[in-house]
């Protein structure tokens, strides 16, 4: 998958790779095969996330799949991935380092940094 795929086109790849027809996808999510189908084609605004969940169990998605899916989910909604809104609203500590490298004006460089050492101590 490339950094192009949208949305629906990740979901598409993801039915197919579970070789499930329209039909059967949208009777498991308990949407109609239309929506489903605007949704795939982007004719339809994103799905609402409880949509998103049901079908991150469904495709049996994998970490890093969930957080490509997420991330397409922010693209397309214009929000930030649910993911991380998720941990943020659960950890103060985390919104606090986020206002704290906004005030000092992180760079990428800063924060390649950060990532490292939280990697470093994760064992």
């Amino acid at each position: 998958m490339n950094s192009k795929t949208d949305l629906g086109q990740f979901i598409s790849e993801k039915k197919r790779k579970k070789k499930l027809q329209s039909q059967e996808l949208a009777k498991i999510l308990g949407v109609s095969v239309p929506y489903l189908s605007q949704i795939e084609h982007g004719k339809r605004r994103c799905p609402d996330l409880r949509l998103i969940k049901k079908m991150i169990e469904v495709f049996e998605l994998t970490m890093e799949e969930t957080n490509i899916f997420y991330d397409l989910y922010a693209e397309a909604s214009g929000q930030l991935s649910p993911d991380i809104t998720e941990y943020l609203q659960s950890n103060k500590s985390a919104v606090k380092a986020i206002r704290a490298a906004r005030d000092a004006s992180a760079t990428d460089k800063d924060w390649e940094r950060f990532i490292k050492y939280l990697r470093q101590n994760e064992q």
